[in-house]
Order: C-alpha cells, then sequence, then structure tokens
C-alpha cells in the first residue's frame, strides 16, 4: 500500500456520513452546542464541497452513550455512503495497541516496565546497550528515542536519536517494537491479540488491524487527494497487521471503543489512572499519557484524550473528555480531511476552538502582518523536497496555499517577511535564499522537518 510521503507534514497538518439520520430531540449539553446535528447536516456538506473531501463519518458520545453517528457523501466515487462505511483511520491504531496491551497487563500476563530485549532485540541496535533500556511505557509514550520511521534516517537503519525516556519524539517505530515484542511472547499475531482483548469483547465487528474480508471491500473509503480524485493506489490492502497504523473501522465501532475507555471497561480504574496521568511534555498545552496525547484545563473541569490518524487520503481525530463521558470521533478519505476535522470539532463542540488551539499550538499564535506583493511571488511556485516529492505555494492574497500530493491545501500566514504558519498548527515556514536557489523550510519545535529548492 502506498504511504503518504510527506508522513510529517500532513499527521501536523487531519471526517464521513449517511442522509437518514433521525431526527434527534433539542437539548442542553454542557459539551455539545444546542442543535449540533442540524449544525453538522448543514455545514459539513458545505465543507466537502469547498474542500473536495468526499466522505466524512462523525460520531458523537455523550454520557456515555452514542448520540449521533452519520456518514456524509460518497465513500467511492459515485457510491453514498452509509453508516457501516470501512475507513482506514491510520494512526488511531495506536491506542487499540495502547488498550491491547493493558490489558494484558491487567490481566497479569505483561509488564509495563520491563524491559523489552527480554523478547525483542532489532539487529539494527543489538550492538547498541541502550537497547537494553526500552520498556513497554517507553513505546507508549513515544519516549525510545526512535525516530518515527527508521527510513527518515540517513542510514536507514533503527537508531536512537537520545537515551530512552530522555525526551517526546513521536514514533511509530516505537510501537512496531513493542508489538515484535508482544507476538514474540504469546507466539500470536498481534492482529489476533487485538481481536481478542478488545474488538471481540467490545462487540467492534467491523474492525481489524489487518484487512476486511473480500465482501466488505465494497463499504471500504477510499482515499482522494486535494482535488477529489481518487489517488493511485495498486493495493488497498493491509496484508500484516500494524501496531502503529492502517486500523479499518467504523464511525460506531470506533464509538463503543471510546465509551469503553472511559466507563473502564476493558482494564482497572487504577490502570486508567496510570494510562491518564502525563507522562512527559510534549509541548506547553500538551502531555503525552499512555498511548494518549493528553490536553488539560478545559471548561467545567474537562480534560481530553486524543489521538489523530494521517496518511494519503487519510485524516482522522478521537477527542475524548472522561469527566463528561463524552467525546467526538471524525473520519475523513481525502487529503484535505485534517481541515475538516478540525472545523468539526470547533462547530460541534462548545469548547472545541480551545481544544484544537491547545492540541495544535504550546504558546499563543503570531499575529499575522501583511508583506509586499512581491515577496508573495517569489515564493510562490513548485519546490522540490528532501522527501522527492514536490511541494507548491500559491498566492491567495495576502497568504500562501500549499498544494501537493497527499497533503491537505491550508493556507499560510506571515508573521514576518520570510517566515510563514498555518492556524491551526504550530509549524512555521521559512523562504531562504541560498546558493542552490530559493529554499523552504519546515520548521516543528525548532528542527527542520521538511525542505524543499524551488524548481526553475
Amino acid at each position: 500500500m502506498k504511504k503518504l510521503v510527506l508522513l510529517t507534514l500532513s499527521s501536523l497538518i487531519v471526517l464521513c456520513c449517511q442522509e437518514n439520520q433521525p431526527t434527534q430531540e433539542k437539548r442542553n449539553s454542557e459539551i455539545f452546542l444546542t442543535d449540533v446535528e442540524e449544525i453538522l447536516n448543514q455545514e459539513i456538506p458545505k465543507l466537502q464541497s469547498e474542500q473536495n473531501v468526499p466522505a466524512v463519518g462523525v460520531g458523537l458520545i455523550e454520557d456515555g452513550k452514542i448520540r449521533f453517528i452519520k456518514v456524509y457523501g460518497e465513500h467511492q466515487l459515485g457510491k453514498k455512503a452509509t453508516e457501516n462505511t470501512v475507513f482506514n483511520v491510520a494512526s488511531i491504531a495506536k491506542v487499540i495497541t495502547t488498550m491491547t496491551v493493558l490489558k494484558l497487563i491487567d490481566d497479569g500476563n505483561w509488564k509495563l516496565d520491563e524491559p523489552l530485549f527480554n523478547y525483542w532485540i532489532d539487529p539494527d541496535i543489538i550492538n547498541d546497550s541502550l537497547h537494553r533500556r526500552i520498556t513497554t511505557r517507553h513505546s507508549l509514550t513515544h519516549t525510545t528515542g526512535f525516530n518515527n520511521w527508521r527510513r527518515m534516517n540517513d542510514s536507514g537503519r533503527l537508531e536512537f536519536d537520545f537515551e530512552p525516556g530522555d525526551k517526546y519524539q513521536y514514533s511509530g517505530e516505537g510501537m512496531e517494537y513493542l508489538k515484535i515484542a508482544l507476538e514474540n511472547k504469546f507466539n500470536k499475531d498481534f492482529g489476533e491479540l487485538a481481536d481478542s482483548l478488545v474488538f471481540k469483547p467490545l462487540d467492534m465487528n467491523s474492525a481489524t488491524l489487518k484487512w476486511i474480508p473480500e465482501k466488505d471491500t465494497l463499504r471500504f473509503a477510499k482515499w482522494y487527494d486535494g482535488n477529489g480524485n481518487e489517488h493511485d493506489v495498486d493495493d488497498y490492502s493491509t496484508p500484516e497487521a500494524s501496531a502503529a497504523d492502517d486500523l479499518l473501522v467504523t464511525v460506531e465501532d470506533l464509538a463503543k471503543f471510546g465509551i469503553s475507555v472511559m466507563d473502564t471497561t476493558l482494564i482497572n480504574k487504577s490502570l486508567f489512572l496510570e494510562m491518564v496521568k502525563p507522562q512527559i511534555k510534549i509541548h506547553d498545552n500538551v502531555k503525552q499519557g499512555l498511548g494518549w496525547t493528553i490536553v488539560s484545563g478545559l471548561p467545567n473541569n474537562n480534560y481530553a484524550l486524543n489521538h489523530d490518524g494521517g496518511d494519503m487520503g487519510v485524516a482522522t481525530t478521537i477527542i475524548l473528555l472522561p469527566n463528561s463521558k463524552s467525546g467526538i470521533i471524525v473520519f475523513t478519505n481525502g487529503d484535505n480531511g485534517r481541515i475538516l476535522c478540525n472545523a468539526i470539532v470547533k462547530k460541534a463542540i462548545k469548547f472545541g476552538d480551545k481544544i484544537i488551539q491547545k492540541l495544535y499550538w504550546g504558546g499563543e499564535i503570531p499575529e499575522m502582518i501583511t508583506i509586499n506583493h512581491d515577496l508573495l511571488q517569489k515564493y510562490s511556485g513548485a519546490y522540490q523536497t528532501n522527501q522527492n516529492t514536490v511541494l507548491s505555494f500559491i498566492q491567495r492574497d495576502n497568504a500562501l496555499k500549499i498544494v501537493g500530493e497527499g497533503v491537505p491545501g491550508v493556507e499560510i500566514y506571515p508573521k514576518s517577511d520570510t517566515e510563514f504558519f498555518p492556524t491551526d498548527f504550530e509549524v512555521f515556514f521559512e523562504f531562504v535564499d541560498v546558493e542552490e536557489g530559493l529554499k523552504f523550510e519546515l520548521k516543528s519545535q525548532g528542527k527542520i522537518i521538511l525542505e524543499g529548492i524551488k524548481s526553475q
């Protein structure tokens, strides 16, 4: 299966649905806006049209029950989506992995802080003594010291960027490392472990970490680019279970999962409290728990658990509010889906704008300035990136719109003559004149995560 080349950008920058939803009674809600269903029914089709996202799935949880589920649009062009549409929700797989592991711990069959080298040592790091320090806690808190994927290292091999536990660095490799250790310990495929410990007990009948049965492929949401055209994907299937990516699931099934997390159906209360305890800082507004991102300081004594998913043609989110037993799920099947995810959270939840800002900004959003028209023209154009892709910037008044395969078409705004930012995400684009020509650098937390040279 083809994966999003600009995975880091897409993951920084992440909804599907049916027409015949029963009329909901008007109600006052601590969490959701009045007439939230009507608002979503009006606004989501507009957003889909504006951003060329064919299908958007939304689930609302309130007081520990499913309040609303709907899938809007077409999951495959010309085919009306229904509530049982199956989406690939990408990295939301990581919270399934988290609950699978915590269930094993709760049952006394696994230990959170036992070194994983007892069950697995990757050949790439066998000569580095740091491998003896990696634990399940490190994998679930993204503190293994690994890059997101080993292919992002110059060597193409797995290696440590820092000592395990020292700091946060999002890592799919850390989850896959844990997966292999589990498979070796229990002599079972990880997909089978998730099935037996999570999916079957919760009646998540359409959820899988492998591939859906052939008879169900007609309800799979295919992937579309920023113009609404289907991505050139030779094979959508996921033959091997991943602990980090490619969860296939319906909105209803993930809503069941979200409810079980908040109700501590699968694990005991003590282990739940360990899961939601801040383990390490991501930025000033967000901490990392076991598997989940934690946003605190929300109205009415709420805090949020979050995980997003993002790949080519995939943008998804789940946000849970355990103290209110409420939450929201949004699935999309288009490159511009992240724009819809954030917009829908803001439109549905009374303090949704605060959740989004806290999730993606560690500080205050910069002040936007007006810069010379000639500079915007200078920066406009196509750039060849260091990930062997093309990223283009198109002038839009006092902003630049990003265009590229697998990349959300967000607009970035000037904070100086050379630096730009998107409003929903704390990343910065800087344009620099170098010997090879005009260069852009995409920075997150001061680190360059993508760069490119303007084509002549």
